[in-house]
């Protein structure tokens, strides 16, 4: 015999507030696997330095850390580090505008997606070294080349996420919005536009992050500043702790990017969306 359980304000509060507990000790044990998982690289590190390698060949994190620091008090750091930005910026926002064009063929043309969807997987599958020699061939040592290079590797990225949101929205709110009388404009600014923000998003924090990377090989063979011509220029040297320490440098300008640009960019349209979705109709 079964015993029916009785729905009361009481118990739906107590629920919530079990949830709510479950979702804070869920965001601190992800913060603590990260600072274990950095905690952790550390000490191998230091293990690998002290027992594999001599100090020259791979220096200890601290050394590589005071390195940094002298490094970014430099006047150098703030002039390679704003052409390196500039330039994958630069990049990713011409990657941006074409991606917006070719999604839209891909979402909407079956023709298009055969012969795009071909071309975006050969650039996803060629090795980006090649094109950074590529560039320093038919561009030699010029701006151009990282900002090129930038583009051409962000663009997949960004092209199959905006085509895979367009495809992915109900068709059934489009023709609503039609009955109803809504123009073009409203139904691409009020259901396209917010039923693909999100994946838009992610394959943007992708692309940029490919981008930075691109940008950084190029710069190694094709520029004659940034962070990527000083990581050749210490290799050349055999300063091996300049090249860490550059490198470090560039993974926490990267953390600081993601973290309070794209992050924050993608809560906000996270709150933006749900209701815009639901009002507009």
């Amino acid at each position: 015999m079964s015993t029916a359980t009785t729905i009361t304000p009481e118990s739906v509060s107590e629920l919530s507030v079990k949830e709510l507990r479950r979702a804070v000790w869920a965001r601190w044990a992800y913060r603590l696997s990260v600072v274990a998982g950095w905690v952790v690289f550390v000490a191998v590190w230091y293990l690998v330095a002290r027992f594999v390698f001599t100090p020259q060949q791979l220096p200890q994190p601290h050394i590589v850390v005071t390195e940094a620091w002298n490094v970014l008090t430099t006047r150098d750091f703030s002039t390679n580090v704003q052409a390196s930005i500039l330039r994958v910026v630069a990049g990713f926002l011409l990657a941006l505008v074409l991606s917006v064009g070719l999604g839209l063929l891909i979402a909407y043309s079956t023709w298009w997606r055969r012969l795009l969807g071909s071309l975006l997987l050969f650039i996803v599958s060629v090795p980006t070294v090649s094109f950074a020699i590529l560039s320093l061939i038919v561009l030699g040592i010029s701006p151009m080349g990282p900002i090129v290079n930038a583009m051409l590797v962000a663009t997949p990225y960004i092209t199959m996420n905006l085509a895979q949101g367009l495809t992915g929205v109900d068709r059934r709110l489009i023709v609503m919005s039609e009955s109803f009388g809504r123009t073009r404009s409203q139904i691409i600014t009020g259901i396209l536009v917010p039923s693909s923000l999100l994946s838009i998003l992610s394959g943007a924090r992708l692309a940029f992050a490919v981008a930075w990377r691109m940008e950084l090989l190029t710069e190694v063979f094709a520029a004659s500043e940034g962070i990527g011509f000083q990581i050749r220029r210490s290799f050349e040297s055999y300063d091996i702790r300049g090249m860490l320490a550059w490198a470090v440098l560039f993974i926490v300008i990267m953390l600081l990017i993601e973290n309070l640009i794209f992050r924050q960019i993608e809560r906000r349209l996270s709150r933006w969306r749900t209701p815009e979705v639901g009002t507009t109709l």
